[in-house]
């Protein structure tokens, strides 16, 4: 028997167990937040300074007849403009559209700084067979909520000719989408430079 304490061999406590694993030591963990760090502030200089806020007004129709949501343009346009790096905010319905002067009021009261207002009717003729060709015909506006003017405006034609078998209504109302997210976004950067 020696004189002094007796030593007891027991598990080490949460605390000892803490300091055992890490030994002390931040350098990984300090490694993990600095690197998570870096990698945010390149994502925040990837992304435009202020994304500018659109209200998306898209009516279409067949025959003079509104179509029901999903309305193909609409999905063209909003995905467009989301990956330019726009804030949309859709207006669904199938009520008249209001002048510009209600919709820029509307825009404001949402805190959209513009208005996407676009009108696509479709005509399609049967060439047998289970082929439809699909004409559309498209107007757009952008406006600007502060006072009501129309910024940009534009009309376009779209067909699906030669392509029936491939191209149905959801993919040229896509496509007719994409087309004025295009022409609106370059309109834009003239006016303001690159978004």
């Amino acid at each position: 028997m020696s004189g002094g304490p007796e030593r007891v061999n027991r598990a080490p406590s949460r605390l000892q167990m803490r300091v055992c694993r890490y030994n002390g030591s931040m350098k990984a963990p300090s490694r993990i937040l600095f690197r998570a760090l870096l990698a945010g502030a390149c994502l925040l200089a990837a992304l435009p300074a202020s994304a500018q806020t659109v209200l998306l007004i898209v009516r279409e129709k067949k025959d003079a007849q509104p179509l029901p949501p999903p309305l193909a343009v609409r999905e063209g346009v909003s995905g467009s403009l989301f990956d330019a790096g726009f804030i949309v905010i859709d207006a669904p319905g199938t009520a008249a559209v209001p002048g510009p002067t209600e919709l820029a009021k509307l825009a404001r009261s949402a805190g959209a700084e513009l208005v996407l207002q676009c009108s696509t009717e479709y005509a399609d003729t049967s060439l047998g067979a289970d082929m439809v060709r699909i004409s559309a015909r498209t107007s757009f506006a952008l406006i600007d909520s502060s006072n009501g003017g129309i910024l940009f405006q534009g009309t376009g034609d779209a067909t699906n000719k030669d392509r029936e078998r491939d191209v149905g209504r959801t993919a040229l109302g896509a496509e007719i989408g994409k087309d004025i997210a295009g022409q609106v976004k370059k309109a834009i950067e003239s006016r303001s430079g690159p978004a």
